[in-house]
């Protein structure tokens, strides 16, 4: 989906380089930089820090793309347009020090300059300029240059070099894409969708229940599909664009059409080849299959695709899980002469607290699981360094292991969402650990909204 329409502003032509920092709203300029295809991927990243400017010791101004640190984003390729730029202020700088802010784009082949600064959107001391397409960028190498002045003249500066690169063959994800989460599949045949049988021999469910555990899914799938929503929405973006739409919109739905551009994950029974997975949907490189079914066929190894919370048994000593369900565990839902009308309308019982919560916890934990192997179908994590991949996989493991590596080839010791599943607890899962719910870490947010380029190998 695109992003809302801009109002149209006269284009201004480039002007020479100034020979100190300058002010002035320019925030309508066009900037149509000239130059042909440029291959290296090479990125230089360069920040002045100043000892003592405006009374602060050490003061520093941030420059980053895609909200990317310098170590990986020195390697990234961006297209024209769709990215954002980042620029950090000192901690504690004076207001009128900030009103001092400069910042310019420069066509490093030309030469050519304008200034940016009026086009960014400050969130405390974090300013974001999404690169719009009216901009006109082309392929080549650019910097950025950041520049502050206190009141002693005194200039403190910052500097970084990016290439950029369009698209070949197309950005990976694009429009139209739908994930369709398929909580009424029936594997073993039994005329029951496998979800609510896997509440059941959870013990979640009576077993003379039914209708009750029909209600009960039903809420569970709603709440997990909810949280799918929050990981994928502008309220989880670490880009900071603040943007109700984004150039990029997957639907995730619960009943949908089959179609091309139609991912279906089915939601119940077990994974033959592995009783405790609760996930697994096969890696779909650079999403070069915009429609699959995740349902049927089987890995290499025997893996049944698909996402199976029966596995959730694995859990069950956990104090949390315990915590969570035990109600339950000792009275199944369905067991109570009300819990289908406490599940619509809690009274503030005991008993209606208890069924909210198992709602909210298996949801909230579910939809996790969802979130994570459906990014798996959109591409998420392509092996390899930026720019050929985002750090996952090696040599060894190949394209197999789509997780989450850091520059070192290691587990990030942040609990990002696309980290190895056997690495969180239930409460990562429930969103209820140190970090809250699991997030996309801003490379894997960056690939999901078409904002960087990845190269071909």
């Amino acid at each position: 989906m695109s992003p809302p329409d801009e109002p149209p502003t006269p284009p201004l032509p480039l002007r020479p380089t100034p020979t100190g920092p300058s002010r002035g709203g320019h925030g309508g300029t066009l900037l149509a930089l000239a130059g042909g295809l440029v291959i290296g991927i090479a990125i230089v990243f360069f920040g002045v820090r100043q000892e003592r400017f405006a009374g602060l010791e050490s003061a520093e101004i941030g420059i980053r793309i895609n909200d990317l640190g310098p170590r990986i984003g020195r390697d990234v390729l961006v297209p024209t347009a769709g990215w954002t730029l980042q620029v950090e202020l000192p901690e504690d700088l004076p207001a009128g020090v900030a009103e001092t802010l400069a910042v310019f784009l420069r066509e490093e082949r030309t030469g050519a300059k304008i200034e940016i600064t009026d086009r960014f959107d400050f969130d405390g001391r974090v300013g974001t300029f999404v690169v719009p397409e009216k901009l006109g960028l082309v392929e080549g190498l650019f910097s950025v240059s950041a520049t502050l002045t206190d009141g002693d003249e005194r200039e403190l500066a910052a500097f970084r070099r990016q290439r950029v690169r369009t698209w070949l063959g197309g950005p990976p994800i694009g429009s139209r894409q739908i994930i369709h989460f398929d909580f009424a599949v029936d594997r073993d045949g039994d005329g029951r969708p496998d979800f609510e049988a896997d509440l059941e021999a959870l013990g979640l469910v009576a077993p003379a229940a039914p209708r009750e555990g029909e209600r009960l899914a039903a809420a569970i799938a709603e709440r997990a599909l909810a949280r799918v929503l929050r990981a994928y929405d502008r309220r989880d973006d670490p880009n900071r664009t603040g943007r109700d739409r984004d150039q990029v919109f997957v639907r995730f739905e619960l009943a949908v059409e089959d179609g091309p551009l139609v991912t279906r994950i089915c939601v119940g029974g077990r994974n033959a080849a592995h009783p405790d997975s609760i996930g697994f949907v096969r890696f779909d490189a650079r999403n070069e299959t915009r429609g699959s079914d995740e349902c049927i066929g089987t890995a290499e190894d025997g893996s049944d695709a698909g996402l199976f919370p029966a596995a959730f048994a694995v859990y069950a000593e956990d104090p949390l899980w315990q915590a969570s369900f035990g109600p339950l565990l000792e009275r199944p839902f369905g067991a109570g002469a009300n819990d289908e009308a406490l599940l619509d309308r809690p009274d503030g019982s005991e008993r209606a607290q208890a069924i909210a919560t198992a709602v909210e916890r298996f949801g909230d934990a579910l939809g996790t699981v969802m979130a994570h192997e459906a990014a798996h179908g959109l591409g998420l994590v392509p092996p390899g360094k930026p720019s050929l991949g985002l750090f996952a996989g090696d040599e060894k493991r190949g394209d197999g292991y789509a997780h989450n590596l850091t520059v070192d080839d290691a587990v990030p010791s942040e609990p990002w969402l696309m980290n190895p599943g056997g690495t969180f607890g239930f409460a990562d899962l429930a969103g209820l650990g140190e970090g809250g719910e699991l997030r996309f870490r801003p490379l894997n947010w960056a690939y999901l909204k078409d904002r960087l380029v990845l190269k071909e190998r």
